[in-house]
């Protein structure tokens, strides 16, 4: 196995420019934090990116940042707060689910489009990509975006390129947006025996005026708060006076739901990590599954697994992304055949052994327009399959 890693952009633009020639396929990997996240991959060789690392340009007043995309997330989220300004779609830290010593890249963030609690109100990953500069599988050099965040360019590649877990295109500089970080947080908590009762106090608190930033549905055990019943928990964020104010009128609210109580600051950060990182379920033994289905549908969803699989299970983004842990070989037929008969979405095998994940669509299988169409996009970006072969 031969392992290529470029010291700037200009040597990944040689290296890419022989893997095309010779036709070799290669993994691309900055930090392998998440070696673990896809199939298996196919390819002998490597393309090691930890080297194009660093933090290019950062203007606080004008809300961007462009960095190397090797460059550690940690360091990244460490610039940003001592201008008190933080990364909006608030990616996860998945190195206690990996077991890894690094919480990863930006990169490796963008590139899997991973978004934490704050999706829900802010966006995805993909919506804070400005630009990028990259190298595609046709060894092809080009930049796509700008550093502005208003920009009518070109076509917008960002949102093509996050998701595409490295199998378009080699990047390396990316732009971001940022955004101010809010001077305080508190998190209403709504305790009821009833899960179906909470998660509906959950996507309650969505329609009313009180701008709730994360909202997430803990059933009964699964957590420290939770223990004596299943709750939810919905984040305020801002100005303190207003979270305040904001909070008593979203707690009178919701009160019929059941009981009320409150997280301070600090114990709210805490918690609102620990959902963005998996932490409820990442000392289980076996699968971890990230499924995505309409927040309505959740409750019944888990459900229906819960009927054939033994679980442990809590929802973010109102009802609408289930973090779940099981051990059957068989779950992924249960787990997408329940998502089918409850409105549909995605299901994805975030963790599995080596064997687990090279027979069965860690991915949700697409449907064949899809298919044709990711097939298509594929022949443009890499025709000949030489990058992360086998991921997806």
């Amino acid at each position: 196995m031969t392992e290529m890693t470029p010291q700037n952009f200009a040597e990944l633009e040689s290296m890419m420019a022989q893997i095309v020639a010779d036709k070799a396929p290669v993994s691309i990997r900055a930090m392998g934090t998440k070696t673990g996240l896809g199939a298996p991959n196919d390819a002998k060789d490597s393309l090691n990116l930890s080297h194009l690392s660093g933090i290019i340009d950062y203007e606080p007043e004008e809300l961007i940042i462009t960095a190397h995309a090797a460059t550690p997330l940690a360091e990244i989220e460490a610039a940003l707060a001592v201008k008190n300004q933080m990364l909006a779609f608030e990616p996860p830290h998945l190195d206690a689910l990996y077991q890894t010593a690094s919480t990863g890249s930006i990169g490796g963030a963008l590139m899997a489009n991973l978004s934490g609690p704050r999706r829900l109100s802010q966006g995805a990953a993909r919506d804070f990509l400005l630009g990028f500069q990259g190298v595609s599988g046709r060894g092809t050099s080009f930049r796509s975006g700008s550093k502005v965040v208003k920009n009518v360019t070109g076509y917008d590649l960002s949102k093509l390129l996050c998701g595409s877990y490295g199998t378009l295109a080699v990047i390396d500089e990316v732009t971001l947006k940022t955004l101010p970080a809010a001077e305080t947080s508190l998190s209403l908590i709504i305790a009821n025996n009833d899960m179906v009762a909470v998660a509906a106090a959950a996507r309650a608190a969505l329609q009313t005026a009180y701008e709730p930033s994360a909202t997430a549905i803990l059933p009964q055990g699964v957590h420290r708060l939770s223990q004596n019943a299943s709750i939810a928990v919905i984040r305020l964020e801002g100005v303190a006076i207003s979270v305040r104010d904001r909070f008593e009128k979203l707690q009178a609210a919701l009160s019929a739901y059941g009981h009320t109580d409150s997280l301070a600051s600090d114990e709210s950060q805490i918690l609102w990590q620990e959902l963005r990182d998996v932490t409820p379920l990442s000392d289980d033994s076996g699968q971890i599954w990230r499924i995505s289905c309409a927040p309505s549908e959740g409750p019944a969803l888990l459900v229906s697994i819960e009927q054939s699989l033994d679980v442990r299970a809590y929802f973010d983004w109102a009802g609408g992304l289930l973090w779940l842990s099981c051990t059957a070989p068989d779950a992924h037929k249960i787990i997408r055949q329940a998502l089918a008969a409850h409105g549909g979405g995605h299901a994805t095998l975030m963790r599995g052994d080596d064997e687990l994940r090279q027979n069965i669509p860690v991915f949700e299988p697409l449907s064949k327009p899809l298919a044709q169409l990711n097939k298509r996009i594929q022949e443009a970006f890499d025709p000949y399959g030489l990058l992360n072969p086998g991921l997806l």
